[in-house]
């Protein structure tokens, strides 16, 4: 009898024990390091998902009545009347779940947001393979966008260099042109890469990680947050 059928089939579940055993070490030294990184900016992992927080989200994102919004690894912190949170957002009604990694919120008074949802894409040549790339992020964009249940998309006609590098979507197109009209607009659009900005009522989020969940570090954790805060203050009253 020989052994050598026996000796591959061991090597294969060898390399393949070691693959899992290092990607489990890999994500939980990730995940060491993001709880670091959130502490050292003051949240704490939220014991239980904060309920307020829950009922915001499902508003905010859901797009259609069968979807099932989830949050998962909420960091909460609380800065006088305000209450900022670092979430994943998931739909649990999909296979491919990942909605949003380290999405930022808050939750003030100091906000009055109508409902509107806005991604910013930096400038980019069409012709070139970023361009193309930047094109089919667009598309993807769009067809998501679209699907929200009673957002229309609201364009710039007057604003050619806005039109190319802002997608709004809105329930209120009066209310949500109001709103931008009152903010530097070139400020969000000088990014180096597209984040999504999505608001209603009191609640604002912004996404750091459009158009790839798993492409967001937690290296970038705190000068997200920093950018995160920025773009908060831009929306206050």
């Amino acid at each position: 009898m020989s052994f050598l059928p026996v000796l591959l089939a061991l090597g294969v579940i060898l390399i393949f024990a070691t693959i899992v055993f290092l990607a489990i070490r890999a994500s939980r030294n990730m995940t060491a390091e993001k709880v670091h990184l959130a502490r050292t900016l003051g949240f704490e992992i939220a014991p239980t998902l904060p309920i307020n927080l829950a009922n915001r989200a499902e508003e905010l994102f859901q797009i259609r009545e069968d979807q099932a919004i989830t949050l998962e690894n909420v960091f909460s912190r609380r800065e006088l009347d305000q209450e900022f949170f670092i979430f994943d957002l998931h739909d649990s009604s999909e296979d491919d779940s990942a909605v949003g990694k380290d999405v930022f919120g808050v939750i003030s008074r100091e906000l009055a947001l109508p409902r509107f949802s806005l991604t910013t894409l930096p400038g980019f040549n069409s012709e070139g393979l970023l361009g193309g790339l930047m094109e089919k992020l667009l598309d993807k964009i769009l067809a998501l966008a679209g699907k929200y249940q009673g957002l229309s998309r609201i364009e710039f006609p007057d604003q050619p260099e806005i039109g190319d590098q802002l997608i709004v979507f809105g329930r209120d197109e009066f209310a949500v042109r109001e709103l931008l009209r009152g903010i530097h607009l070139d400020t969000l659009i000088t990014n180096q890469s597209p984040i999504h900005i999505a608001g209603n009522g009191d609640f604002l989020t912004v996404d750091f990680s459009i158009p790839y969940p798993s492409s967001s570090t937690e290296s970038d954790l705190i000068s997200q947050y920093q950018q995160f805060t920025q773009i908060v203050r831009t929306f206050m009253k």
